[in-house]
């Protein structure tokens, strides 16, 4: 696999992760979430899993957990002492990053005001208490277009507090302070970092086939045959081309959609990252749960294409323990298991299949595994036992049998049984099952 997309580092869904040892105070903003995984877990599953991580500008400029780690606290994770370059890249609408945060907040149909852009990191710093939507959009957007890059992500930060403290269009804020100031220094370290040349800026490309994609997703079961607010939700949704506005329906109508909200959610986000995957050229991945719209799929074999074709769907649902055992390694540990596990890693990128997992797995948990003195001595005293056992009995066996036939047989059976068991236990402990619960493709023929 190359450059691959992450279900779970669209801004939305960030607020579901969660913070873990290797990240600042733990950080989780959507309550909802039923399913909580670790962001430094997620992170490095998608960097062992793809020779390079696939973040669209909005990912990182509004990632809640990229903006409050920082570069800094993301190297440290992804043990890259150095440059991010060779575990990341940037698919940018513009050339630069600060262009691109420009554009996102400027109205493209009409450029006289700003963009009702959610930014949804907000709330990671204490600023998203009030809705900015509405009030960005009747706010002018000369200052933004008229101001050097240099002060882009000042002028950005100072809008959106001006926003957030008054719903006077007139109203200014010539210096953003507080939460926004923080935002603002966020924003420059990711800006910086792509300045100087440590982290990968790419250009968009392609088409984004939103309607094309939809039409290829199949509608859950669950979702079938329901009728009523259920069925104008899918009506709605499957002509709807933004995803601001396909969220914004589906929280008008949380109470009447209840238990059918997240399931539709999922089934259009599905959708969305299928069209983003195909106008990259990439897959992508997801960690968090996904209910009824991957298992929806037919069952397939791993097609890896540069170009994902109209009859694929470029995703993989990725389960097991593996995301909650990366995310909790120290960084050093993880950087001995990119090492150790380097051939295992690049077997797999180079040909994925559920086979070339059960390798990584196993790297993975041989790296997780830490024994004590006392463990170690208690495994090699059993491995001891399970030697010589068969050994001894097949003594006993010769000495309480005369006849040389009983003699061979249990010389046999010593040799035969005498093979050491722990051994088995070994083979079963690397086995296919075993090896599964780390890393499972669920919609994938094993």
């Amino acid at each position: 696999m190359n450059q691959t997309l992450v279900f779970d580092f669209d801004s939305i869904e960030q607020r579901s992760l969660e913070g873990g040892p290797n990240t600042v105070a733990p950080l989780r903003i959507d309550t909802e979430s039923e399913q909580v995984l670790p962001f430094a877990g997620v992170l490095r599953a998608a960097d062992l899993l793809s020779r390079r991580i696939l973040l669209l500008d909005a990912q990182l400029l509004d990632g809640a957990f990229f903006l409050t780690l920082g570069p800094d606290r993301i190297r440290q994770i992804l043990a890259r002492p150095e440059f991010l370059d060779s575990a990341l890249a940037v698919a940018a609408r513009k050339p630069s990053l600060a262009e691109s945060l420009r554009a996102m907040i400027l109205d493209a149909r009409n450029p006289s005001v700003l963009a009702g852009f959610e930014f949804s990191s907000l709330a990671a710093f204490g600023a998203g208490t009030v809705p900015l939507t509405e009030r960005l959009r009747v706010r002018s957007s000369a200052r933004l277009r008229s101001c050097e890059p240099r002060d882009v992500a000042r002028t950005v930060a100072a809008e959106l507090q001006a926003a957030s403290e008054s719903e006077d269009p007139e109203y200014v804020v010539e210096e953003p302070t507080g939460a926004f100031a923080e935002l603002e220094r966020a924003w420059q370290s990711w800006l910086a970092e792509a300045d100087g040349g440590r982290l990968r800026i790419q250009p968009w490309s392609g088409t984004f086939d939103l309607p094309s994609a939809l039409e290829r997703r199949p509608v859950p079961a669950a979702l079938q045959d329901q009728g009523g607010p259920v069925e104008a939700a899918l009506t709605v949704l499957s002509g709807t081309k933004n995803r601001s506005d396909a969220l914004a329906y589906l929280r008008l109508h949380s109470s009447e959609l209840s238990e059918h909200k997240r399931l539709l959610q999922d089934w259009w986000m599905n959708a969305y990252f299928d069209a983003l995957a195909s106008m990259h050229g990439t897959n992508w991945l997801r960690f968090s749960a996904d209910p009824g719209t991957q298992e929806s799929l037919p069952r397939r074999g791993f097609r890896w294409r540069r170009v994902p074709s109209a009859a694929d769907s470029p995703t993989l649902q990725i389960r097991g323990s593996l995301v909650s055992t990366l995310g909790g390694m120290p960084s050093p540990v993880y950087a001995l298991l990119r090492h150790q596990a380097r051939a295992a890693i690049l077997e797999w990128q180079e040909h994925p299949s559920q086979k070339t997992s059960d390798g990584l797995a196993y790297a993975v948990s041989q790296a997780d595994a830490t024994k004590s003195r006392r463990q170690a001595r208690r495994a090699v005293w059993t491995r001891v036992g399970l030697t010589l056992g068969p050994a001894l009995i097949g003594t006993v066996a010769a000495d309480a049998f005369s006849s040389l036939f009983a003699g061979v047989g249990s010389a046999l059976a010593a040799v035969v049984v005498g093979v050491p068991l722990a051994e088995f236990l070994e083979l079963h402990e690397s086995g296919k099952k075993k090896m599964r619960a780390h890393i499972h493709f669920p919609a994938v023929r094993q």
